[in-house]
């Protein structure tokens, strides 16, 4: 058996992997592009609308609001859901640290829940979880892997709880032929430089059906 590198041995690559992400010299010009129309706020702008409509066409949702993060896209859809100081999140015990802070910026209090062999939240650990004080179930599709929620949508429903789905790391994943976002009421999307799918540097997106909800994201994105 030959050395292990680590031990004098061969590497098996000798040359450093490619930067991601990788921009092509279309994309590098098309950035360019709205600075030359001195218009480069999402009002005055054209581009960030643009997106949002096609953000949302591409998950089958409705409604896109854009924000500088996965973090803050988070963090709107808890606020949009009137989520605050007394209430309860049950969330996965093993995620991204957002995941939970997000809760704990609204001044609520997350609930950990239980992951299975998958890594993701386990239904099975959610329900009794479960007090009058608990407001919504915030799921993660980690990995790329997505969720069981047909169990989750059900235990929902039955106690009347929102469902937020943390879907930075699944952009484009499917349960049972709809795409994650689209499941529970809100769907949380980050577009940093470490994701599949990548605005540059930073970025995120709140997705819904729900149009009140909708401009309740709208707002809080604006004005807090």
């Amino acid at each position: 058996m030959e050395k292990l590198a680590i031990e004098g041995g061969k590497p098996v690559n000798t040359e450093p992997f490619p930067m991601w992400p990788s921009f092509s010299e279309k994309t590098i010009q098309m950035v360019a592009e709205p600075l030359k129309t001195g218009k480069v706020n999402y009002w005055t702008g054209e581009i960030g609308v643009k997106f949002e409509k096609a953000w949302a066409e591409y998950n089958g949702a409705k409604f896109c609001v854009t924000t500088t993060s996965g973090t803050s896209a988070l963090h709107t859809a808890v606020a949009a859901l009137g989520i605050g100081p007394g209430d309860e999140v049950i969330c996965p015990s093993y995620s991204f640290i957002a995941s939970s802070f997000c809760i704990l910026q609204a001044g609520a209090l997350p609930v950990f829940a239980d992951t299975d062999e998958t890594h993701t939240i386990d239904p099975n650990d959610i329900e009794d979880k479960i007090n009058e004080r608990t407001k919504a179930i915030l799921v993660v599709h980690l990995y790329g892997v997505v969720c069981d929620m047909d169990p989750i949508m059900e235990i929902a429903r039955k106690h009347n709880l929102y469902v937020i789905e943390d879907c930075a790391q699944a952009h484009g994943g499917e349960y049972k032929g709809k795409k994650v976002g689209t499941i529970g009421d809100v769907g949380c999307f980050s577009f940093c430089q470490s994701k599949h799918f990548t605005t540059g540097g930073e970025g995120g997106a709140v997705i819904t059906n729900n149009e009140d909800l909708y401009w309740e994201c709208m707002s809080f994105r604006d004005h807090g």
